[in-house]
């Protein structure tokens, strides 16, 4: 008997409960049979309750609409290679095949969103072809759609990029752009489907000292008169790099770095002070010719685009709450909000990496994170081989690249031989030059992060290898993602960044946000695809370098909890000469000062606080250069304590850890 049109079904004395559009279990048989016959891949139990935990939860996230529970976030994070991309396009023609035996006001619309256009064209196609019709659109730069299609259709597939965009046109009075994405002919979509977390949540505004200084002095006195007020924010932000660099001067502690909030709330902008006028008046301003008389098309450009991006950063730092940071001659006003509205109709969001990606436990307040099946995956046929090395970011890695990559590419060939498929994964800068290379491998290909979430162009190859990994700025990134979930923070916790259980949050966010990259860019290549019932994959392996001591131990750890089974192994690669040394004591350094320090003290228990004070050393540099050093009882550091008969008791908080001397 088919379903009633009637939404929701009850039972005497019961609640009412609304009926999903589609069948938990109807999806599942749909999405097994093409798993196996289509696909070629074999089935399991546990991959059943993946897809039917998937199935439960849109329809959650339908029945939700127009309730306080529609606004909660439902995040799915079914492992890589047990089909949540294939069982997103599954129930979406479902739903709409269950449209059409349903009447106008119970029809479902929904929204999904992908990383890339060619991800959307993919899930379109596919949706269209499970449903036997066009059901599907996709809206993209590269579609040429109109605005009846769109809102005729019954599934509307977008980018990341295109749906934040919309987002933000919400926020600044382009409310168009946004109900064009959620709005249909039968109403409110009731259903949004993220393929991948977002990277793009968060709406950063930073602007630079330089920047400011710049700018005025580039634009021209007579469109100063025009635009006295804007003219006056610029003024007043240079002022505030001006009142700030002195302090900064005053304090040798802060030589290398300083982060403090420069006001709270927004400063609620008037609306003359809006920047649009200026920019307009600038944007066919020759600079080329008023800064530095010459005629080029090219620098009239590259002088307009940054100070426009001057002034769009100015405009959002100074309606929010700003906090300034100083990173040695790099001085920045910084601010962050979510760009996603409260308005967002169902949304689900399937991140493979969920466990790992620190942002949802910031979001926790808002978000619902679904526990995965357990063991539908296995892969004991990975051997992750690890090297450990320094200076694997990307400033070391773009300045060092050309030599490292010869060494190895040269280890790669005399480890795995000719018949290998490998997948290079590198910084975007050395990208380029590592594509130059032909080593005698099967099949080498070159991607870089930042652009291989998601992406399947490597699933052939059965040889990964991560050169370098893909840091952010820990001093703002982490401050702004932070704040962007929790809300603007004071002095205290900028000095002091305790959450939850973590004694410095900014560190852990770093860490996880790294493991989720390198958990993503590992299941690229083969061992992404299940060959058999237990979730296991083709024989794969994975080389990456990690950093030394316990930031390195993390990411294994997470990458371990995300992979299991996984073989670890070691790779004795050297990456430079360098990482063969014994670390020492440099002279002139901080370590040297503190063993120095604490030889001249008596017995007896001396607060970290105090030592940083007496010897001007920085919260951030003791958070960076020291206290990892202190952890790892086989610095020299640590040891040079030892022999002073000196031990340190790590605590809670930035006032809790003490160095005692017996």
């Amino acid at each position: 008997m088919a379903a009633p049109e009637s939404a929701s079904a009850s039972v005497p004395g019961s609640v009412l409960v609304p009926v999903p559009p589609v069948s938990s279990i109807a999806f599942v048989e749909r999405m097994e049979k093409h798993w196996v016959e289509t696909l070629g891949n074999a089935s399991s139990d546990k991959l059943r309750a993946i897809w039917g935990q998937l199935a439960e939860a849109f329809g959650q996230a339908i029945g939700a609409h127009g309730t306080d529970d529609e606004r909660t976030w439902r995040v799915l994070q079914p492992p890589t290679g047990t089909g949540k991309t294939q069982g997103l396009c599954v129930y979406a023609a479902m739903l709409a095949e269950g449209n059409l035996r349903v009447a106008d006001g119970n029809k479902v619309g929904m929204l999904v969103v992908t990383r890339l256009i060619d991800q959307c064209n993919e899930v379109v196609e596919s949706i269209n072809h499970h449903a036997g019709a066009k059901v599907a659109i996709a809206k993209h730069s590269e579609a040429m759609v109109s605005a009846d299609e769109v809102a005729g259709s019954d599934i509307l597939v977008v980018t990341h990029q295109a749906y934040v965009n919309a987002a933000i046109g919400l926020a600044g009075d382009r409310a168009d752009k946004w109900s064009v994405l959620v709005e249909w002919n039968h109403g409110r979509r009731k259903l949004t489907v993220i393929d991948e977390a977002l990277a793009n949540m968060v709406e950063e505004y930073q602007i630079t000292s330089s920047a400011i200084s710049q700018a005025l002095g580039h634009i021209p006195e007579e469109i100063r008169m025009r635009f006295p007020d804007p003219i006056l924010c610029l003024r007043e932000a240079d002022e505030i790099f001006q009142k700030m660099s002195e302090m900064v001067a005053a304090k040798p502690e802060y030589a290398m770095t300083m982060t403090r909030m420069v006001w709270k709330g927004t400063m609620a902008m008037p609306p003359e002070s809006s920047m649009d006028g200026l920019r307009a008046a600038l944007w066919n301003h020759p600079y080329d010719q008023t800064v530095l008389q010459e005629n080029s098309l090219a620098t009239r450009h590259r002088f307009r685009d940054r100070v426009d991006e001057t002034l769009q950063g100015l405009e959002g730092v100074m309606a929010n709450w700003a906090y300034y940071a100083s990173k040695g001659d790099r001085h920045t006003l910084n601010c962050a909000r979510l760009a996603i509205p409260d308005s967002l109709p169902g949304p689900a969001v399937l991140d493979a990496t969920a466990t790992q990606n620190f942002l949802w436990e910031l979001f926790s307040h808002k978000a619902r994170v679904y526990a995965v099946p357990a063991d539908a995956r296995a892969y004991g046929n990975v051997t992750l081989h690890v090297a450990r090395c320094d200076g694997i970011g990307k400033t070391k890695m773009e300045q060092l690249h050309q030599k490292r990559l010869q060494r190895l590419l040269a280890d790669l060939a005399a480890r795995l031989g000719q018949g290998r498929r490998v997948f290079l994964c590198c910084h975007k800068k050395v990208a380029p030059y590592a594509k130059t290379f032909e080593p005698e491998f099967a099949k080498y290909s070159v991607g870089h992060w930042g652009a291989i979430d998601g992406r399947n162009d490597w699933k052939d190859c059965d040889v990964v290898v991560l050169f370098g990994l893909s840091y952010r700025d820990q001093l703002t990134w982490a401050n702004n993602a932070f704040m962007a979930f929790q809300g603007r923070q004071e002095d205290d916790w900028i000095q002091n960044p305790v959450f939850k259980q973590y004694d410095d949050v900014r560190i852990e966010m770093q860490r996880r946000q790294i493991a989720v990259s390198v958990i993503q860019a590992l299941n690229r290549v083969q061992c992404r695809k299940v060959i058999d019932e237990v979730g296991n994959c083709a024989p794969t392996d994975a080389f990456i370098l990690l950093p030394r001591g316990a930031a390195g131990d993390s990411i294994l750890d997470s990458i371990q909890a995300d992979m299991p089974a996984i073989k670890v192994a070691a790779w004795d690669f050297e990456l430079d000469q360098e990482c063969s040394r014994e670390p020492t004591v440099r002279r002139g350094s901080s370590h040297e000062a503190i063993l120095a320090h604490m030889e001249s003290k008596e017995r007896g228990e001396y607060p970290v606080t105090d030592i940083r004070n007496e010897l001007e050393i920085s919260y951030e540099k003791w958070r960076e250069n020291v206290a990892p050093c202190l952890r790892n009882p086989e610095h020299p550091l640590a040891k040079g304590l030892v022999d002073l008969q000196v031990s340190y008791l790590p605590g809670r908080g930035r006032g809790g850890s003490k160095l005692v001397k017996q």
